[in-house]
């Protein structure tokens, strides 16, 4: 059989692919509510430390300015990595109640969208898809 690689029909599927995961993220990211009570707060023996996450990026700071190595500069990105660590776990998503049929729908568009994006990215470049597509 004669492999040829139609330009053209993987640029037509790299854009339905482009347009379903779009379409399916779209549809995705409408049927979830993200709800956050405190971002920055956390509880130690029982009490509410609302704002104590800042401290480690105070220090962190004044002794960036003190002494400017690396050291300094890892200690500062660690705060700000415990930050967004702190707003990530305070996050609740809840999925809203849809029919199976809409949520089939979006899964479909989202993966199948991907999918097709996985299939013309990383096609060899002699255009096969495959062991034997």
């Amino acid at each position: 059989m004669d492999y040829k690689r139609n330009d053209g029909n993987d640029v037509v599927m790299f854009f339905v692919g482009l347009v379903m995961t779009v379409v399916g993220g779209y549809m995705f990211m409408q049927n979830v509510e993200v709800y956050a009570p405190s971002m920055f707060s956390f509880r130690l023996f029982g009490r509410s430390m609302d704002g104590v996450i800042f401290i480690p990026l105070i220090a962190s700071i004044i002794f960036l300015f003190y002494r400017y190595n690396w050291v300094s500069k890892t200690c500062c990105g660690l705060s700000v990595a415990l930050i967004i660590v702190n707003v990530i776990l305070n996050t609740h998503l809840y999925w809203k109640s849809t029919s199976m049929f809409a949520t089939l729908v979006i899964f479909v568009l989202l993966f199948g969208g991907v999918g097709l994006l996985a299939k013309v990215l990383f096609a060899n470049p002699s255009g096969r898809h495959g062991k034997k597509y």
